[in-house]
């Protein structure tokens, strides 16, 4: 997982030695199904530092139970609750830290699963742990409509979501159209042009930097950012 500057180490850590304690705990690891940024980084497919864990819980019966074993991980691990969300499984949890360094980790856990998500059991090879993930076809269709539906919810453009998403159409990344359908009733034709109608509209080059410059290096951030809304229109073309 690529590391921007020294000073993210220790946030690093801390993010592993949360991910490790949920997977060791057996309840959680087979109810509790790996995605998001960190979980793309970790299985080397995406290139850039992610800050937050996430993860789905298909069923959501168990809601109370695990938000119950988080609490049990979260003492364990010393790490102060900081602010949690009462109707869904969101916690901002602070460790310490020095002045001017991160020190609040998030972990966010959906429960309003797309049913054409699917799933797979993974090994992260730099925690050398296996997990429940979602597949990437799945990842990457959960990641177009989270783009656009960040902005429709709070007016704001998440500048990572562009980045993966160029990524991910860079590496030729499948995609589960099933969850675009279910989702927003369109055919992932029909999605995409919608898609680049929004980022021609939408996305401009101070969103991208602003979001992505304190994830990345500043070398590797000017090289992709310059362009990249250019070529992820080019990109989308092939829908």
């Amino acid at each position: 997982m690529l590391i921007p500057q020294l000073i993210d180490i220790k946030h690093k850590n801390q993010m592993f030695r949360l991910l490790r304690e949920i997977l060791r705990n057996t309840f959680l690891a087979n109810h509790l199904f790996f995605k998001g940024g960190t979980y793309a980084a970790l299985r080397g497919v995406l290139d850039r530092f992610s800050i937050d864990l996430d993860f789905d819980l298909p069923n959501v019966e168990y809601k109370n139970k695990v938000r119950a074993e988080c609490y049990k991980i979260f003492q364990k691990l010393n790490l102060e609750i900081k602010d949690e969300s009462k109707n869904y499984l969101q916690f901002f949890l602070k460790y310490e830290s020095k002045p001017n360094e991160r020190n609040t980790l998030k972990l966010e856990i959906n429960d309003e699963v797309n049913k054409a998500n699917t799933y797979e059991k993974v090994h992260l090879l730099e925690i050398n742990m296996f997990c429940n993930a979602q597949t990437l076809g799945t990842m990457f269709a959960n990641k177009l409509i989270a783009a656009k539906a960040r902005f429709e919810k709070n007016g704001k453009i998440a500048g990572r979501d562009f980045y993966d998403i160029h990524h991910f159409l860079l590496e030729n990344m499948p995609i589960n159209e099933q969850v675009i359908q279910e989702k927003t009733g369109l055919s992932l034709n029909q999605y995409m042009k919608m898609l680049s109608l929004f980022i021609k509209e939408n996305l401009t080059q101070t969103a991208l930097n602003e979001d992505l410059n304190p994830l990345m290096k500043s070398p590797q951030l000017r090289h992709v950012a310059q362009n990249l809304k250019l070529e992820l229109l080019e990109f989308l073309k092939e829908y």
